[in-house]
């Protein structure tokens, strides 16, 4: 009985599920970026023969999560950031701090 040890493949497993937590506990921006990654070894994995289960699995649920959250962080964070400057109180004292 002769054991196939392919060593990329064992090493993507838990890439997978480091960019995934990694996108959700930093979240926003970063939330995109290692959602992004996290996908991206997921598919890598895969593509070397390698089955989404366990730990590559968990990643790759969680990487799509990381990057979803992270797309609703920034949205939400746009919303408040114009809705901010199109209040009069921030207005009038932007105004009158540059005496305008």
């Amino acid at each position: 009985m002769e054991y196939n040890y392919n060593q990329n493949n064992n090493l993507q497993q838990p890439n997978t599920l480091v960019f995934g937590i990694l996108g959700l506990v930093l979240g926003s921006i970063f939330g995109i970026i290692f959602g992004a990654i996290g996908k991206k070894k997921a598919k890598e994995f895969t593509a070397q023969g390698g089955e989404l289960a366990g730990a590559s699995k968990v990643g790759f649920i969680l990487s799509k999560l990381a990057f979803i959250f992270g797309i609703i962080g920034v949205v939400c964070y746009g919303i408040i950031i114009i809705a901010c400057i199109a209040s009069s109180d921030f207005r009038d004292a932007l105004l009158s701090q540059y005496g305008l």
